[in-house]
């Protein structure tokens, strides 16, 4: 919300992934781009991932427009859903927002108009669970490609590019190469406008993965919602085929994935950390 003293910001954590959060209002739409390059300057202001400018479009539908720390629109984060989610729920008593009480049939879009239902969110003592849920599993498919000759998945229907390394099968890899196929990935044909890379590593037998992750526009991050999902589509469609609950642990912290016969859930937590005004001048 613009004021005198400037613009008014939330700076949130979702698993590892930070954002600063604004009112959709504050920034106009020529503006964003040049707003998240200079707020999320970790020399001189603020370490986050990117910018999520949130704006509650009625009872109905929440918009969440997600710009990287490079200035770059993101598409779909779902951590950044969640934190959508989340900064809604907790600023629900602000005159212009509708939102006067937690329903669990309102739905959060994304510049691709990709739509989650928010299922459930829940607060104990300012750290928030919150789970979005999409119907229809037909829209997510995974192809096995080769990248400079490495071996992985390219993931269709979570909204960003994604491409997933199992570390079981390309077992040679060390975490110093992680850096170089990034880049790799990001100037090869499969991937025209990069793609966000993660190196999966299979814990147990029982559904518990680790995940190591660089995002386009950003670089190596803790965390990463959407390619917590891609990464599960593959186990449940292709590498342990058939496992409806997945757990991935990043750098960041725990995300669940959850299948059921026609939706996908994904379960995690959320936690603002400070607020503050950014002076726009």
């Amino acid at each position: 919300m613009a004021d005198r003293q400037g613009i008014g910001f939330e700076k949130w954590i979702a698993a590892g992934n930070s954002f600063i959060v604004v009112d959709g209002d504050a920034v106009s739409n020529d503006e964003r781009s040049r707003f998240a390059i200079k707020i999320t300057d970790s020399e001189n202001y603020l370490q986050a991932d990117g910018v999520l400018f949130v704006s509650v479009i009625d009872d109905d539908l929440v918009r969440c427009d997600v710009y990287n720390r490079d200035g770059s629109i993101g598409e779909v984060s779902l951590n950044g859903f969640r934190i959508a989610s989340a900064y809604c729920y907790s600023n629900r008593k602000r005159l212009a927002w509708k939102w006067t009480s937690l329903s669990l049939d309102k739905w959060i879009s994304s510049q691709v108009s990709e739509k989650w239902e928010i299922e459930n969110i829940f607060s104990e003592d300012g750290l928030f669970s919150v789970s979005l849920k999409q119907e229809g599993l037909d829209d997510f498919h995974c192809e096995r490609i080769s990248v400079e000759g490495l071996e992985g998945w390219s993931v269709f229907g979570v909204g960003n590019p994604h491409f997933v390394i199992s570390l079981d099968q390309e077992y040679q890899l060390e975490e110093s190469h992680y850096k170089d196929i990034f880049n790799k990935v990001s100037s090869n044909e499969n991937f025209p406008f990069g793609a966000n890379v993660h190196f999966l590593k299979r814990v147990n037998q029982l559904g518990d993965y680790s995940i190591q992750t660089y995002e386009r526009g950003v670089g190596k991050t803790l965390s990463c919602g959407s390619g917590t999902l891609a990464c599960s589509i593959c186990v449940n469609k292709e590498i342990d085929k058939g496992i409806e609950h997945i757990k991935t642990e990043s750098e960041g912290g725990l995300l669940e994935i959850a299948f059921g016969e026609d939706f996908v859930i994904c379960k995690g937590p959320a936690k603002r950390t400070l607020t503050g005004f950014f002076e726009s001048s």
